[in-house]
This record gives C-alpha cells, sequence and structure tokens, in this order.
C-alpha cells in the first residue's frame, strides 16, 4: 500500500475507485466497505483508494470541546489498512478552509482533478463541502459531467458501522475487552511511549490485550 501526504504530488491513478471516510477502528463493518471497493477496482483493472482525513473532521467542524473520542491513532489505523490489499491511502489534512469549500468546488478541484475517479463508493448520507450541503445527489447529478460511476454503500452496512463504532468506543471505556476484540475483528492495541531505566532512551511498544 503506498501511502500519500500531500494531496498536491499524488500519482497518476490507473482508474481510480475511491472510497472517503474515517475508518476509525478499521473494524468488520468497515471491511464490507474496503472488500467492495478492492473488488470493485478488479474489475475495473484499476487501482482501490481510500481517502481519509487528519485531524478527525470533527475535532474541526464540532463545537464540543471533547470533540470524538477515536478508536485508532493515524498510526494504527493506517497499519490496519495496510493489511487489506487496498492500493493507495491518502492521508487528506483537514482544516476550516477544507470543510469550508462550496461542495460542487470539493467535487471539481479534490475529487475530480486530484484523483480522477473511474468510480467513487459513498454511502447515501455522506456529506462535504461548505455546511455540508454536499450529498450523494449532488455525486449523483454530476456523474455524466464528469465521466466517474458512483456506487452506494447500502444503509444497513452504514448503520452497523455506526451502531458498532458507537459500542466499540463503550466498550473500551468500560473495560471490556471481549466486546472490543469481536466487533474489531482483532485484538485492540494501542502503542504508547515508554522509557528505559538504565539511560531514559525513547521508544515505542505496542501493547496487545490478550
Amino acid at each position: 500500500m503506498q501511502i500519500h501526504y500531500d494531496i498536491n504530488q499524488l500519482p497518476v491513478f490507473k482508474n481510480a475507485v475511491v472510497t472517503i471516510g474515517t475508518f476509525d477502528g478499521v473494524h468488520e463493518g468497515h471491511k464490507k466497505i474496503i472488500d467492495q471497493l478492492t473488488k470493485t477496482a478488479q474489475q475495473a483493472g484499476g487501482e482501490s483508494v481510500i481517502i481519509t482525513f487528519h485531524p478527525h473532521p470533527r475535532k474541526i467542524v464540532s463545537s464540543s470541546i471533547l470533540g470524538i473520542r477515536l478508536i485508532n491513532t493515524l498510526s494504527e489505523k493506517t497499519e490496519l489498512l495496510e493489511q487489506l490489499g487496498i492500493n493507495h491511502l491518502v492521508i487528506t489534512p483537514f482544516t476550516e478552509v477544507f470543510a469550508n469549500q462550496e461542495p460542487e468546488d470539493y467535487l471539481k478541484d479534490f475529487l475530480i482533478d486530484k484523483f480522477h475517479p473511474h468510480t467513487i463508493i459513498i454511502g447515501y448520507d455522506h456529506h462535504f463541502g461548505k455546511n455540508r450541503k454536499g450529498n450523494y445527489k449532488l455525486l449523483e447529478s454530476y456523474q455524466e459531467k464528469y465521466g466517474y460511476h458512483l456506487k452506494e454503500i447500502p444503509k444497513h452496512i452504514l448503520d452497523h458501522i455506526g451502531i458498532s463504532s458507537t459500542k466499540i468506543r463503550e466498550s473500551i471505556l468500560n473495560g471490556d475487552t471481549a466486546t472490543t476484540n469481536h466487533l474489531l475483528g482483532y485484538n485492540f492495541f494501542l502503542k504508547a511511549k515508554w522509557y528505559m531505566a538504565t539511560n531514559w532512551g525513547e521508544s515505542w511498544a505496542t501493547l496487545r490485550p490478550i
């Protein structure tokens, strides 16, 4: 998997099949979307591309002081996505300027000009652009003009993702590792800094509960 941090230095994707999301937790529900993404890319003779954002959009647009409690750090999420056979992960800086683009500008200047998508796979309730005015119907209305295919992620999968993410966060807070691991489809882990007693050398440790 190639990881891209600079949206102005992206390669020319071959028949890019694109999906967009935060994918926090990379849990079993997310894997259904990723499976559809990779299969569609294979059928198109193209490349699978996940667009995600950093920091999490709700940390920028939410009025809540606490924002959102995330299941994974960016590095943990990247590690998990890398195991799923994706060709490209594009980590897009999420800023107030980015959030306040008009939906048509987001579509043309970001999705079309940067990715030249063959197919966009998106949920019926996905919103983007200023005041979240962009949606599936807007993408559908520009489909012929820009020449991409559009696929909808079924409602039951999206509902499952939302419910699972909430339950995972709750189970982590409650110390319920059995429920957490079941919903994630892998053993929950976290990375922490630790210091060696001998020379206080900084290092990383990955902690995985059994």
